[in-house]
């Protein structure tokens, strides 16, 4: 089990200037007993202005796997007193790396990148043996902007059991064929989901395809509050080609095995009964 005493490792008093490049304070350990990589004692400095979380990438033999922490209020000195955790095989460490990623998210939830760093995982060793402060760098490229981006806002009404999602507009949507759907009517299809099970389905009005289209309407799902959590939703963008058949242009997929602003959306909801929560995401194939 991971034991460690937070206050020997803060340092509240560590405050970067907004002239000055930002910088992460981190530590790896790794559990070989639960053959688990652990990343603790996080702490960043960046400019007030916008909330900020810490996404951690792994990527190994087996895969990809992400972890963050919670959204952190507006603040120059940001201390998370809590640790990311990754299932790693030890055989698979010396080849490893990890990327912890510091994010800024505004109102709607649509993040940017302040910095990141990259990490080999050849070398981890003991539990939090190297406990230091890194300068953050940009990235190489902004996070792929996928197909375009929908903003809806979600609601639970307890007492009704009812989720209330309002599809509100897009922008900026394309695809390989946009020169065939220039023009064609575009709609939303919006599955609830139980675990794996599909529950319930239905679809917008369509709106005309003008790259950023506005649907502005509600759609509603009874939703019993006990199932509400282990739910999720999936959006799908569709059109239609000269045909007539449909043709996806993106989908996003919310709830707690999301990631990211998919995640924090239904979390969000899930903290805030009866409060309408609206977030930006982003569409991809």
């Amino acid at each position: 089990r991971w034991t460690w005493d937070w206050s020997m490792h803060l340092n509240p008093e560590k405050v970067t200037s907004c002239n000055q490049v930002p910088e992460l304070h981190y530590s790896l350990g790794y559990d070989q007993q639960k053959a688990e990589l652990c990343v603790a004692f996080l702490e960043g400095d960046q400019d007030a202005g916008c909330d900020c979380y810490i996404l951690g990438t792994l990527v190994s033999k087996s895969g990809i796997t992400e972890a963050q922490t919670v959204l952190k209020k507006k603040v120059h000195h940001i201390i998370w007193e809590e640790a990311l955790l990754f299932p790693l095989a030890k055989e698979e460490m010396p080849e490893g790396t990890l990327t912890l990623t510091l994010r800024n998210c505004d109102r709607f939830s649509r993040h940017s990148i302040v910095g990141e760093i990259k990490l080999s995982l050849a070398n981890v060793g003991e539990p939090f043996r190297t406990t230091q402060w890194e300068k953050l760098k940009t990235p190489e490229k902004e996070p792929d902007a996928g197909c375009g981006e929908i903003l809806l806002s979600i609601s639970y009404l307890p007492a009704a059991n009812r989720l209330l999602v309002v599809l509100i507009k897009a922008k900026n949507l394309h695809s390989k064929q946009l020169k065939d759907l220039l023009g064609k009517d575009v709609s939303v299809k919006v599955m609830l989901k139980h675990q794996s099970l599909k529950l319930k389905k239905k679809q917008t009005k369509r709106a005309k395809h003008k790259i950023n289209p506005v649907w502005n309407e509600m759609i509603m799902f009874e939703v019993p509050h006990e199932l509400l959590r282990a739910s999720s939703m999936e959006l799908e963008m569709l059109s239609q080609d000269g045909l007539g058949q449909s043709l996806s242009l993106g989908k996003c997929s919310l709830g707690l095995q999301a990631t990211g602003t998919e995640r924090n959306h239904w979390e969000e909801m899930l903290r805030n009964p009866r409060r309408q929560i609206a977030m930006w995401h982003q569409l991809h194939m």
